[in-house]
């Protein structure tokens, strides 16, 4: 059940990006953006060609294995000069003459025994093992980075809604501070603070509708098409909190992270490779078999007939590679020194695979702490405001006051829907860094967008 429930987002992915599936090139949702990235995205297109390449070096390497057979056939116009032949010259014969010659032949040729090709064959079904986890790597990069560029529109646009907001609030504090200089209850000093604060919020959405209309943009890059308003997070939306603990997450990053699950089928490779050099000092057997069947005709003055011969052949044939010049030695130095960087950089990428799950846990954690810690602040900013307008209007404070608790109150909820975006992306990043990041989770994210 839990293999078929995994297979249904690859399944919708799959029908969206069927021909005549999509109707529209718009779209809204989380899941339907990836499908559009997943269509376009050429870093994902190239892995997938260089799967595509990379499985047709199997039984391009096992080819070699097989019988092969080959045809060939020869024409040819033969000049004899033996002008200097004293014979000849003596019974008055003729010294030179050409002719025409016809071959054609079909061999056939069979490894009886070729330990490098053994070893090919092994190397290119785990290359492509490599290049099918590089193309889940990109795909599953793609996904982050789809999430990451959708929340932080989502973060713009709220930036622009919480701007507006506060402008309208402000307007409302400037039209209270004017009604009250009006009526000698007020200060000028009140309605020009309010001025002033209103002057900032218009210059201060200037800037929040450009970063918004950037933000649209490396999505749309991302995409690689035009897509609709983003949905947004329901209002109480979460996801629950990742099973386990930091060290938990770290020691299945450095087991299953793709990056290690290719460096350490690179070091397969590698070991492969320092056989197949060694197995080039080794003997070959060959089984072969030759028809061939030439003949001439044109003949000269001497031999004014025509020749045919058909011949046939078939053995065993054994080739030692005696001495190459130390070209072996060095091959099986060389891959060697391969096999050890390979081991290096499997040591590597399971140290950085752990580092990514642990600060990816931290950063989680951190997002969601952050979170909790400003919705608290924002109740209290609220109640602050509150306060703040209740004094205002028995002239205990003054109106920068309640500007400042108004600009204090949408600062935070701004913040506060940050760290959400930032706990559900930083989710998606610590299952990439422990390599079980699939489209159910995507999925899961995107059952928290209100439709």
């Amino acid at each position: 059940m839990r293999r078929l429930s995994g297979m249904l987002p690859a399944l919708l992915v799959s029908l969206l990006l069927a021909p005549g599936a999509v109707t529209t090139t718009r779209a809204d949702t989380l899941l339907q953006v990836f499908a559009l990235a997943q269509r376009n995205n050429p870093q994902l297109g190239s892995a997938r060609a260089a799967y595509a390449a990379a499985l047709q070096r199997v039984p391009l390497a096992r080819s070699r294995l097989l019988p092969q057979v080959r045809a060939d056939a020869g024409l040819s116009r033969n000049l004899h000069d033996e002008t200097g032949n004293p014979l000849l010259r003596t019974f008055g014969l003729a010294s030179h003459w050409n002719f025409l010659e016809r071959d054609v032949g079909i061999s056939a040729t069979q490894n009886l025994y070729a330990p490098g090709d053994s070893v090919a064959v092994r190397q290119a079904t785990i290359s492509a093992q490599i290049a099918y986890a590089r193309l889940a790597q990109v795909d599953q990069q793609l996904m982050v980075q789809v999430a990451q560029d959708y929340f932080d529109l989502l973060a713009a646009r709220d930036s622009v809604h919480t701007l507006l907001r506060q402008q309208r609030a402000t307007l409302r504090q400037l039209q209270a501070a004017r009604a009250g200089f009006a009526a000698g209850s007020g200060t000028i000093l009140n309605v020009r603070d309010a001025k002033a604060r209103d002057d900032l919020l218009r210059a201060e959405l200037i800037d929040a509708r450009n970063r918004e209309q950037l933000a649209r943009d490396t999505l749309r890059s991302v995409a690689g098409a035009p897509f609709g308003d983003p949905a947004p997070l329901l209002t109480q939306a979460r996801l629950p909190p990742p099973p386990g603990d930091a060290a938990q997450w770290a020691g299945r990053a450095e087991r299953d992270n793709l990056q290690v699950r290719q460096a350490r089928l690179q070091l397969r490779v590698a070991r492969l490779q320092l056989r197949r050099s060694a197995a080039d000092g080794e003997p070959t057997v060959q089984a072969y078999a030759r028809i061939d069947r030439a003949s001439t005709s044109g003949g000269g003055p001497n031999f004014p007939f025509g020749d045919r011969v058909d011949s046939a052949s078939v053995g065993v044939r054994v080739q030692w590679p005696l001495f190459t010049g130390f070209g072996v030695r060095s091959q099986v130095r060389e891959s060697a020194a391969l096999l050890d960087k390979a081991q290096q950089d499997l040591d590597s990428a399971r140290s950085d695979a752990g580092l990514q799950a642990r600060q990816a846990f931290a950063q989680w954690v951190t997002a969601r702490a952050r979170e909790q810690a400003l919705r608290s602040a924002e109740l209290s900013s609220r109640s602050a405001l509150q306060a703040e307008h209740t004094g205002f209007r028995v002239g205990l404070r003054v109106s920068a006051d309640v500007l400042d608790a108004t600009a204090q109150l949408y600062d935070t909820e701004r913040r506060a829907e940050r760290a959400r975006y930032d706990a559900l992306v930083q989710s998606l990043r610590l299952r990439l860094a422990a390599g079980r990041l699939d489209e159910r989770d995507l999925a899961e994210v995107d059952a928290l967008l209100a439709r």
